[in-house]
């Protein structure tokens, strides 16, 4: 039996949270492996929807924030943001617990401000996402694990200590 790799062992349990159907992951993994690495472990994938009102797939994992679009037609996948965490600048998010979802707006390296509406299955992936985003942008690594609040729930917490355990490594 063949070990997966750390992007896969971290991967495909983040889809199957974001409930993304084969299908899409299917198409994207290719070029989102491409930009993480097989080293890097992923914390997130959801649906997102940019400014021209495109399917995306984002995934924020240990050292980047990468974005992929799907052609409306053809359904072909390209990349729209792919960003070591250092070089965005100005990252906002709102997380909407009506509508379950996150306003999420970053300022690229070469200026350009990308605003997207990140859709999400429920209320606690919601969440997840906002203590992903904590962990990568406002905290420096390591602690996140040790500040979550109880009232995070337990998966959440598993999913946040790959900073600590890659860290120890």
């Amino acid at each position: 039996m063949e070990t997966l790799d750390t992007f896969s062992y971290t991967f495909l349990p983040a889809t199957a949270l974001a409930k993304l159907s084969p299908t899409t992951v299917r198409r994207h993994v290719q070029v989102l492996r491409g930009c993480a690495g097989d080293r890097d472990a992923v914390a997130v994938v959801a649906r997102c929807t940019t400014r021209a009102a495109r399917n995306s797939v984002l995934m924020l994992t240990r050292n980047r924030l990468v974005i992929t679009t799907e052609s409306p037609l053809l359904r072909r996948v390209s990349l729209h943001l792919n960003a070591d965490l250092h070089q965005l600048a100005d990252v906002t998010w709102t997380p909407e617990p009506g509508r379950t979802g996150l306003q999420l707006g970053v300022t690229a390296i070469d200026g350009v401000r990308e605003n997207m509406w990140v859709r999400l299955t429920d209320k606690s992936e919601m969440w997840r996402l906002d203590e992903a985003l904590k962990q990568a942008f406002r905290t420096p690594w390591g602690q996140i694990a040790a500040a979550v609040s109880p009232t995070v729930p337990a998966l959440t917490r598993a999913v946040l200590r790959f900073a600590v355990s890659s860290a120890a490594a």
